[in-house]
């Protein structure tokens, strides 16, 4: 019998998006698995529409209202630890703002065995494009940040080659169960943004799990549907996880080179590009990191398992 997948989507402002989620995800090859939908108390009317669209799947839909607005970390390990009470043998993390081909889940599981992979992902487009959005990814060593691999490039099959890779947004991942059991759940002090690095950093790096890019999964991904591209929301997390991760993950002397780095840049670099109200956000952010890993730290609350 084929392993069952729970697959864990995160609703908020997700009303224009789901729709086309359902669709093809009705329309997948492989068929063994559940949805979870996390609600993390949606302004818009993203649940109702969930719950209309359940009814009319052909898949099974678990959906979970939570009374407020958890974060993205909180409303996946909701939904990780519901698909494990339900005895799911495997976890897609998943965006919901994404458009899958048919075959998208059964190449994916696919390639994760042929490389007996702990984890894997797939290419991921641009939405309505050819242009590459993340084929696989790498930590950058010179500033502390990631790099989804080919970004912004024309597809012409340069990233047709299975591999290894350092790292990944959790986009659409699928991990086995084993990996969550060993690494743990997201570390939710991140709320937003971070939170996938911080996971996907702790199983490569400190519990050797290994990572794969699947080239014949593919996807479209039409980013930040939730947040918005860079708001003042986008800028504050960004820039306060990024210290907070930092200072977590990385030794102390690399952990300050990475944090005198990018203060340099935003201070400097940002001053000439960030609107003076988001470059304020963004400085405030920086401090609001210090604090909140000093604050768990000295309380013994910093999340490593």
């Amino acid at each position: 019998m084929s392993r069952k997948i729970g697959i864990v989507t995160v609703l908020y402002n997700s009303e224009t998006v789901l729709a086309e989620f359902f669709e093809t995800l009705d329309k997948q090859t492989y068929k063994n698995f559940i949805l979870y939908v996390v609600d993390n108390l949606s302004p818009d009317d993203s649940l109702e529409l969930s719950k209309k669209l359940a009814v009319y799947s052909q898949f099974k839909t678990v959906i979970i209202e939570n009374g407020a607005n958890y974060g993205v970390a909180k409303g996946n390990n909701i939904g990780i630890r519901k698909a494990f009470d339900d005895d799911c043998d495997l976890i897609l993390l998943s965006n919901n703002d994404i458009k899958l081909e048919e075959n998208s889940i059964d190449k994916l599981l696919i390639g994760l065995d042929k490389n007996n992979a702990d984890m894997a992902v797939p290419k991921i487009y641009f939405y309505g494009t050819n242009k590459i959005w993340a084929a696989g990814g790498s930590f950058i060593k010179k500033s502390g940040l990631t790099l989804h691999s080919g970004e912004g490039q024309e597809d012409k099959g340069q990233f047709n080659n299975d591999e290894q890779v350092t790292y990944a947004p959790t986009c659409f991942m699928l991990i086995k169960k084993e990996v969550f059991d060993q690494v743990g759940l997201m570390d939710e002090k991140y709320f937003v943004y971070y939170d996938d690095t911080d996971f996907v950093y702790r199983a490569l790096k400190m519990h050797e799990k290994i990572l794969w890019y699947i080239s014949d999964s593919e996807i479209y991904h039409n980013e930040s549907t939730s947040t918005g591209k860079m708001s003042d929301f986008s800028i504050r997390f960004l820039w306060r996880n990024l210290v907070y991760f930092a200072l977590k993950n990385y030794k102390p002397l690399y952990a300050g080179y990475v944090l005198i780095y990018n203060f340099i840049y935003i201070f400097i670099i940002l001053f000439f590009r960030y609107p003076t109200k988001q470059w304020k956000i963004a400085l405030n952010a920086y401090r609001e990191g210090l604090k909140l890993y000093i604050n768990n730290k000295r309380n013994n609350k910093i999340y490593t398992s």
